[in-house]
């Protein structure tokens, strides 16, 4: 009888170490979004003497069941006409998982940072460049694929100053798709 009930104090033990390990698992996301690298292609022209090479980049983690926080960086140096080129944006980032206690399925979120246009390191308006603040709301879907990877299709709706380019430039500006493909740890 006693070996018995050793053998389920032990069983229970592994069981709530296996609960422990499998709540740690994917606290943190990094992403990547692969629209702005596309916008980047289409926008650059070699016969103009255009080129953008883009990239956004975030970072997500679970801080209670449903609700997660993060940063959110785009990064877009190039060249416009012979002259230096660089938009730079940073936001802080939360959401909303309505349906699942991790970091899955459909969300909600909200950003508030800053961004900045350089025009041959100039970030005036004269020059076409500008500095402010930015807001965004995203809605989109997060399918883990297994327990690392994931993909993420949103929609989401950006408001920001624009430089005088702003039809020739691709900026985080408006609304606007995304393609996030993740890994989490």
């Amino acid at each position: 009888m006693l070996l018995l009930a050793c053998t389920g104090m032990i069983f229970a033990q592994e069981k709530a170490a296996e609960g422990e390990a499998a709540s740690k698992e994917g606290k943190n996301t990094v992403t990547l979004d692969a629209i702005p690298l596309f916008k980047g292609i289409i926008a650059s022209d070699s016969d103009a003497d255009i080129f953008f090479f883009c990239t956004a980049v975030a970072y997500e983690r679970l801080i209670a069941p449903h609700f997660s926080i993060g940063a959110e960086l785009d990064l877009y140096p190039g060249k416009l006409f012979d002259v230096g080129y660089m938009y730079f944006g940073l936001a802080a980032a939360g959401r909303y998982y309505p349906m699942s206690e991790q970091m899955e399925k459909f969300f909600l979120g909200a950003s508030l940072g800053f961004n900045m246009q350089m025009i041959d390191g100039k970030t005036d308006s004269e020059y076409g460049g500008f500095f402010g603040l930015t807001i965004g709301l995203k809605a989109g879907y997060k399918i883990m694929m297994g327990k690392i990877f994931s993909l993420e299709p949103s929609m989401s709706y950006t408001y920001s100053k624009s430089g005088e380019f702003w039809g020739t430039i691709p900026i985080n500006l408006g609304w606007q798709g995304g393609l996030r493909i993740g890994v989490s740890f």
